[in-house]
């Protein structure tokens, strides 16, 4: 009778897990596909170098984003679920407005900064004096494409984000058809620009819908301190910001990097491999939004014996899952880059060197979930800091002599190395969780 009454318990959390599991993998379709698209497009339609140089623009965007959102973002995903968890409405409420309020006002300063340091800023990164603009507004629609998902997941509204997300990558793949249809390759980014800017508006529009729905189960606490929620968030989301940019800005920057130590169409060939690699990568990034939340609010409520549980399932999952996609990405490496076009098989090696990266960081996600969403914060910022360090040493040393392979092994190093750094962190703490 007892262990009937717990099996039913646990089922309705194990079912929500799964349904959530789904929708995020339903998203995850897209979300890998559409960098996918828009790389491949215009490597056949305009060919290596204006793929490299549409690829330092937008990566020269992302680092700017990925401080923005990792800031504000990861933290407004952990307490959103937690306080979820503890069933407090003023946390709660007070957690969104400091994410959107916030995120305003780091904009603001962003963009003066960038028109008034634009003349010194773009000679350094090849990127054309007309671009400061469509480059502001990606920014400010990506930094709220991001926040917007993040705040989806903490809410535990993914079916909702799913839907906006293949409305908003629907309509970047037929952006991205008709631009390179008429030959336009000033308008490249612009693609982006239509498909974030609609993904903005229908998140507005589900929020609004959604929001009494979502606060109806949560309570009025008396003793509420916006201090504390304030020292908490920023505190979070200052620490996560360090180890989660470091580590995920090596990808952007080792673009970079290769864009001012090598050639535009170097660029082009090393992008086509990045973008292999993201299609991937999506898989532990929208996984770790399904699994950050639910330790979040299981850590929230006490419940550790539930989180050990996830974490021991989760774990030979990805491994299984890891090893499939990594032993067919390496048989098949001239034929998948060929999709790109024929020139672009050369760069197969390159693809080679950065598959451990791809397993590692796969295998990895449950374990960093587990420390980002319980109190063990500071050692994937570790892993992320080694990472950014050690790519940085080996693209020095290797780069002028080995040029992109130099490029490869710096950026798989960093990666296995750093991450490895966290498993193993984790695998100590959670023995004595």
């Amino acid at each position: 009778m007892i262990d009937a009454k717990i099996k039913k318990k646990h089922h309705p959390f194990r079912s929500r897990l799964v349904k959530n599991s789904l929708y995020t993998g339903l998203a995850l379709a897209f979300v890998g596909i559409v960098p996918f698209i828009f790389n491949s497009i215009i490597a056949r339609t305009f060919g290596e170098e204006i793929l490299g140089s549409i690829n330092i623009v937008l990566s020269f965007c992302l680092i700017i984003t990925t401080f923005i959102t990792n800031f504000l973002g990861t933290s407004a995903n952990k307490f959103l679920a937690e306080y979820r968890g503890r069933k407090s409405l003023n946390h709660f409420i007070f957690t969104f407005q400091i994410m959107i309020y916030g995120s305003l006002v780091i904009l603001s300063i962003v963009s003066l900064t960038l028109i008034t340091k634009w003349d010194f800023l773009f000679p350094k990164f090849s990127i054309s004096p007309e671009s400061l603009y469509p480059i502001i507004a990606f920014i400010f629609l990506r930094s709220f494409y991001i926040l917007f998902r993040r705040a989806f997941y903490g809410m535990d509204m993914i079916q909702p984000y799913a839907i906006n997300e293949i409305i908003c990558d629907v309509f970047m793949i037929i952006g991205i058809s008709y631009i390179c249809y008429i030959k336009q390759s000033v308008f490249l980014i612009h693609s982006y620009l239509i498909s974030y800017l609609i993904f903005f508006i229908l998140s507005i529009f589900t929020l609004i819908n959604r929001f009494d729905q979502i606060t109806s189960t949560l309570n009025n606490i008396v003793n509420f301190s916006k201090t504390d929620v304030l020292k908490k968030f920023f505190k979070y989301g200052f620490i996560s910001m360090i180890g989660t940019v470091a580590s995920t800005g090596t990808g952007y920057l080792s673009i970079i990097f290769t864009g001012i130590f090598l050639s535009n169409a170097d660029v082009g060939l090393y992008s086509s491999v990045i973008t292999i690699v993201s299609v991937l990568t999506f898989i532990p990034k929208l996984f770790s939004n399904v699994f950050l939340p639910e330790f979040s609010k299981l850590f929230g409520e006490g419940n550790k014996q539930k989180i050990i549980e996830i974490i021991k399932k989760s774990f030979w999952i990805m491994l299984l899952t890891s090893l499939i996609i990594c032993t067919v990405l390496f048989l098949f490496a001239d034929n998948i880059l060929s999709i790109f076009g024929e020139s672009f098989i050369k760069a197969s090696l390159i693809l080679k060197i950065i598959i451990p990266s791809v397993f590692i960081r796969m295998i990895s996600i449950p374990f960093v979930s587990f420390l980002s969403g319980t109190k063990y914060i500071i050692h994937p910022n570790v892993g992320g800091i080694l990472i950014l360090f050690i790519s940085l040493s080996v693209w020095l040393l290797l780069v002028p002599d080995l040029k992109l392979i130099g490029i490869a092994i710096g950026y798989t190093s960093g990666i296995f190395f750093g991450i490895s750094y966290q498993i193993l962190i984790a695998i100590l703490k959670i023995r004595i969780f």
